[in-house]
């Protein structure tokens, strides 16, 4: 997980005793965290409900939790170390924390409680999850003072149960990505990765893997990379 993280890459890890049974590790110094608790056994209870903090991209999104249940077994709980505080728990306890190493070369998430313990409510698992995945897909970019080379990206339809065509439009040619990625993160299909014209250029993703396999319903995360730009947009797939 370290080699990960030296290599720029982003990492979501979650274990509800990490800081407990590692926290003099150079692992959990690189997740920006604090050990602060080891928690209570389920019995008495730990986490009831958790609220993302203002000022992060979880802003507003507060979830129930499985108190008194398996999952909220000696959950830690953290403060920062040069990480930002994502989600607190009803008590004010930090729970999950992200970071960007002291020279913002990478990203990573560390929660002490399991994700798939949430509770939908108004805000569900999956919302979270995409926003978690937009955050560690990002790439740390220096973009040019000029205007951005990269004029125009539009999906459409979305949502979308048939083909999928992915425009964007560009001020000069030069070498472009884009690809689509499920919930969990992992890559599912390369819609495009070389150099491309200037002006507009149109793509068909027909809503298949890299293995030409259907892929299944759900919302999947769309990362187009330019020389000076990254951007993602989420795109739901019906059936």
């Amino acid at each position: 997980m370290v080699n990960v993280l030296n290599a720029g890459k982003g990492l979501y890890i979650e274990n509800p005793d990490l800081g407990y049974a590692h926290s003099g590790t150079l692992l959990y110094q690189m997740l920006g965290a604090t050990y602060l608790g080891d928690g209570n056994s389920y019995t008495t209870g730990n986490v009831q409900s958790v609220t993302g903090q203002p000022g992060t991209f979880v802003a507003g999104m507060n979830y129930n939790y499985m108190f008194q249940q398996i999952p909220d077994n000696y959950v830690d709980y953290i403060g920062s170390n040069g990480g930002t505080i994502l989600f607190r728990s009803q008590e004010n306890y930090g729970r999950v924390i992200c970071y960007g190493g002291p020279s913002n070369s990478y990203r990573s998430i560390y929660s002490t409680f399991n994700l798939g313990a949430l509770r939908n409510g108004a805000n569900t698992k999956l919302q979270l999850v995409t926003k978690y995945m937009e955050y560690l897909l990002q790439t740390v970019v220096v973009e040019d003072s000029k205007e951005s080379i990269l004029s125009g990206f539009s999906l459409c339809p979305n949502p979308a149960s048939l083909r999928v065509k992915c425009e964007l439009t560009l001020k000069n040619r030069q070498n472009v990505k884009i690809k689509v990625y499920d919930s969990a993160g992992r890559l599912i299909h390369t819609i495009a990765d070389g150099i491309l014209n200037e002006g507009k250029n149109e793509f068909i993703w027909n809503r298949t893997d890299d293995a030409g396999k259907v892929v299944s319903s759900g919302t999947y995360i769309v990362i187009i990379e330019t020389e000076n730009k990254r951007l993602t947009k989420t795109i739901t797939i019906m059936k």
